[in-house]
């Protein structure tokens, strides 16, 4: 009885300890970040078919805009926007770009030397495409600061880290 007892205290304790100190929701709100209104919800991209060569666009995009001698790393998260479109967020380190991609096509979805669509998707230049507040009209890739950083950070707790490893130099038949 003595033991039944101490458990069910502990069991208690424990508990109330575990509420006060409870890890935030992984489906927690989500904010405006860069968008007019906040998504509707996160996605896993790689559950819809237009997006299922995420890794050869990535490959590509390296390949027309990067540095093919290192590591380059993105980090990729996906979202329902109002009206159901869905979108994938990457966030280049290695060029510090924002790429809004809206996944490939029947062709660019077939191989992975068709999959270049995201190498011709928008990009905000982290480095030069932000202001600091939203008082003047923005252009098409220009974002806030405070926006770019909060997706930033809800790509970094949410999504997925990808590195595409060096790639050979380029060749003269190359078509990057």
């Amino acid at each position: 009885m003595k033991r039944c007892l101490m458990f069910v205290v502990s069991c208690a304790l424990l508990g109330s300890a575990v509420v006060l100190h409870a890890a935030p929701a992984l489906d927690a709100p989500l904010t405006k970040m860069i968008y007019k209104v906040a998504p509707l919800a996160r996605v896993e991209p790689l559950d819809y078919p237009q997006f299922r060569l995420i890794d050869a666009e990535l490959r590509n995009t390296v390949r027309r805009h990067g540095d093919r001698s290192v590591p380059n790393t993105f980090c990729a998260v996906g979202y329902r926007l109002d009206g159901g479109t869905i979108e994938t967020v990457f966030i280049w380190d290695n060029a510090q770009w924002l790429i809004r991609w809206w996944g490939g096509d029947e062709l660019a979805t077939s191989e992975e030397r068709y999959a270049v669509s995201a190498s011709f998707s928008v990009v905000t230049d982290l480095r030069a495409d932000v202001v600091e507040d939203a008082r003047f009209p923005l252009g098409t890739r220009t974002v806030v600061r405070a926006d770019a950083q909060a997706l930033i950070a809800d790509c970094r707790q949410h999504g997925r880290q990808h590195t595409v490893p060096p790639l050979p130099p380029k060749a003269e038949d190359d078509e990057f």
